[in-house]
């Protein structure tokens, strides 16, 4: 239940989808209310929050913020026992398995540190956690999709552990840590900068602590010019702050982290 209520809530809190969501109610007014002060209203409201989605500096300082929380570890790569890559990485299972080919998005930095990583240091294990966070998954799920890459990449096969189970972050801590303590040194987390925060802290409740290694930055380092405006990038940087923040905040109220 846990799962299916968070699809819902990301899908309520989308931005694109509020923006959306503001425009039906519009249409609803004009076709069954006719009331010229809320729409104008509405319109009014709608204007500011495309304004605030759209403003760039905004979102970039916000997510900025997110990104940097948790200081990325400066542990030797060489000197790690194992290193655990979050799922996240992946397009569509069915297409992958009808076309026998991985399909890779925006977060594959996630996959190719590790083969970075694993370049450095031959030994290192490589526990990949993740089974599907779709409602409903079809063709290889996100491990069998990872075996493929990593074993296509020259990865060797006993580098290499899966688990196979979790469906949301929490899930990703709850399977793995038996498996990290089984082994005992140093272990890296490898997941999105912007995700690297609620990973970390929900590893450690589970009293593992782990190297951050962030990837998938969104944000870099120098200051936005205060004018700019791109509705576009706006709207990805809010999904993405939005979606961890409440994250975030479910997971301190459940007691997760």
């Amino acid at each position: 239940m846990e799962f299916y209520l968070s699809k819902a809530f990301n899908f309520i809190f989308t931005p694109l989808n509020i923006l959306f969501a503001v425009i039906l109610v519009q249409i609803f007014i004009v076709l069954f209310l006719e009331s010229k002060k809320i729409i104008e209203n509405l319109s009014k409201f709608f204007l500011i929050i495309f304004l605030f989605f759209g403003y760039t500096p905004l979102s970039n300082f916000t997510l900025n913020k997110i990104e940097d929380f948790i200081e990325s570890s400066r542990y030797p790569v060489n000197q790690l026992t194992g290193v655990v890559v979050l799922g996240g990485s992946f397009n569509s299972g069915l297409v992958s398995k009808e076309r026998n080919e991985v399909s890779l998005n925006g977060s594959s930095e996630r996959l190719t540190k590790v083969l970075e990583i694993y370049k450095k240091n031959s030994r290192v294990l490589i526990l990949f956690s993740g089974f599907s966070g779709e409602i409903n998954p079809q063709g290889w799920n996100e491990s069998e999709m990872a075996r493929k890459f990593f074993l296509d990449q020259g990865v060797r096969s006993e580098n290499l552990i899966f688990e196979n189970k979790s469906r949301n972050t929490f899930e990703n801590t709850k399977f793995s840590k038996d498996i990290i303590s089984n082994y005992k040194g140093t272990w890296g987390l490898v997941t999105s900068a912007s995700h690297m925060p609620r990973s970390f802290f929900a590893f450690k409740k589970q009293g593992i602590v782990l190297e951050p290694i962030s990837v998938d930055y969104n944000t870099g380092t120098s200051k936005m010019f205060w004018l700019n405006f791109n509705i576009s990038k706006g709207l990805s940087d809010w999904t993405t702050i939005f979606h961890e923040v409440i994250g975030l905040a479910y997971y301190k109220i459940t007691n997760k982290i």
